[in-house]
């Protein structure tokens, strides 16, 4: 290891970065035995040293040990590298500056990426490198990472404490390959910059039959650990979103204040849409319904006109005052500001025939919980109906600025009115021909509001082919939404 003209191209590194205001120091992993020749020579250049001792023999225990450091010392961005003379430190800012344009979680100098360089990498090493970063992708599901194995990466705090938290390979080859996967999982953009990736000073390292056995097995676990990780985002895809650089620029709604007015007024027009809801609804319901969420009041008034008697509640302070407007007057609807919650401490057990949640469910943190109270505010043999965005792989920029915590898929919803001590009467998609618009407006172009004439193109012509193709073949295996109806037992009660 040459470490001092290593140390030089970091002071240039320093150097080239101070005008931007950014402070660089440096931290020497595994120093060797007399620290104190690195440590002078820092000193003489100017730039900031530390040399410290890993509690833990190996490159990973090191590089962990190093990002707790970082964070003590309350970095903002996080930089590694090998002290070999592999990876050139004077392009540290280039990484350093992509990194905080694009806001991302991981920052990879890529030597694959186009425009980056391996002068003097053998055939053999460069097909093993390349073949092992196709494996990665096929096994863990890694997505636009060309170079999963180079240790020259800039992480955010955020990443450097959720690989703190998480048990990746100890392995290195696995461990850096993980660490793609894990991330991207867990929402955050991993983006490369090319570099010119150069021969060791001491010569390249063999890569010997135990590393490529040991990088091998730890695919399979990793594959795992990204699946489960998936499955807890998919409960909580707000948390996702404000990870992702193209939506977190957009607000999400407080609990008293709902961020989506506009979109809640143009589809309180929107007539087929909500008459397709509530005539599916219908059904289900008894003669007391209680609405939660009831927004401007166009289901309860609809429900209304239907014969049933509805409680419409609504807590936000924006969106009530056009509830009571709406049904002011109306002798069926009876229009509270309150949530559930509190509902359930001025009424007796049982006090509703029927409660119906139609695209509020998904606002709302703990879903279970809320469930739980609407169980206790049906009578036995009551039911509750709800109506939910469907398919978290649609959740884009207009479900962010709603407030949206996730999109449901057909067994996510069953668990959670399961778990909420209902039994199930009937769940199935809806709305077929609205994916591909939703997808491409929502997810491919990120655009922010439903304007005026996007909800009436919506209104008049995707939901009658949806609703005409459900009517001809039945419940499509897809959809944008979801619809399901469940019951409180007669002689049953929730878990605790």
């Amino acid at each position: 290891m040459a470490i001092e003209p290593v140390l030089a191209e970091l002071d240039e590194a320093r150097r080239a970065l101070a005008p931007s205001g950014v402070a660089l120091s440096a931290t020497l992993l595994g120093q060797p035995v007399d620290d104190t020749i690195p440590l002078a020579f820092a000193t003489r250049l100017g730039l900031p040293l530390d040399c410290l001792t890993p509690s833990s023999p190996g490159l990973v225990a090191s590089l962990l040990e190093g990002f707790g450091a970082a964070l003590a010392g309350n970095a903002d961005v996080v930089v590694s590298l090998d002290a070999d003379g592999q990876h050139d430190a004077r392009q540290i800012p280039d990484l350093v500056r992509s990194h905080l344009a694009h806001g991302s979680g991981l920052t990879i100098g890529s030597r694959w990426t186009r425009g980056g360089t391996s002068p003097g990498t053998g055939v053999t090493r460069t097909a093993m490198s390349r073949v092992g970063n196709e494996l990665v992708k096929a096994f863990t599901g890694a997505r636009g990472v060309s170079d999963s194995t180079t240790s020259f990466r800039v992480y955010s705090p955020e990443v450097v404490q959720l690989l703190l938290d998480h048990q990746l390979p100890t392995e290195t080859y696995g461990f850096f390959c993980a660490m793609v996967a894990i991330i991207q999982a867990h929402g955050f953009a991993v983006d490369e910059v090319p570099i010119v990736f150069r021969p060791r000073y001491s010569g390249a390292g063999r890569i010997e039959q135990d590393d490529l056995r040991e990088f091998a097995a730890s695919l399979s676990a990793v594959r795992r650990q990204v699946h489960a990780i998936r499955r807890e985002m998919r409960s909580n895809q707000a948390l996702w979103a404000q990870r992702n650089p193209r939506l977190r620029a957009q607000a999400s709604t407080g609990e008293s204040v709902f961020g989506a007015t506009e979109e809640l007024t143009q589809l309180a027009d929107a007539t087929h849409f909500l008459d397709w809801i509530c005539e599916s609804l219908a059904p289900h319901l008894g003669q007391r319904v209680l609405e939660v969420g009831a927004g401007v009041g166009a289901i309860a008034t609809t429900l209304a006109a239907m014969g049933h008697d509805v409680t419409a509640i609504e807590p936000a302070d924006n969106v009530f005052p056009e509830l009571q407007r709406r049904t002011a007057g109306n002798p069926r609807v009876e229009a509270r500001k309150i949530t559930s919650g509190a509902l359930l401490g001025t009424h007796e057990e049982g006090s509703f025939d029927s409660v119906v949640y139609v695209s509020v469910l998904e606002h709302i943190r703990d879903d279970v919980d809320e469930l739980k109270t609407a169980w206790q505010l049906v009578r036995p043999g009551g039911t509750v109906a709800l109506f939910v965005p469907a398919m978290p792989s649609l959740y884009g920029s207009l479900d962010f600025k709603s407030g949206h915590f996730r999109r449901y898929d057909k067994a996510l919803l069953e668990t959670v009115l399961t778990d909420s001590g209902f039994e199930l009467l009937d769940v199935h998609y809806m709305d077929v021909a609205g994916v591909v618009p939703y997808f491409v407006m929502y997810r491919l172009l990120d655009v922010p509001t439903l304007d005026a004439g996007s909800s009436k193109i919506y209104d008049s012509m995707i939901v009658p082919v949806s609703r005409f193709i459900q009517n001809r073949v039945g419940p499509p295996a897809v959809g944008k939404n979801l619809l399901a109806v469940a019951r409180r037992p007669l002689d049953w009660c929730p878990p605790a």
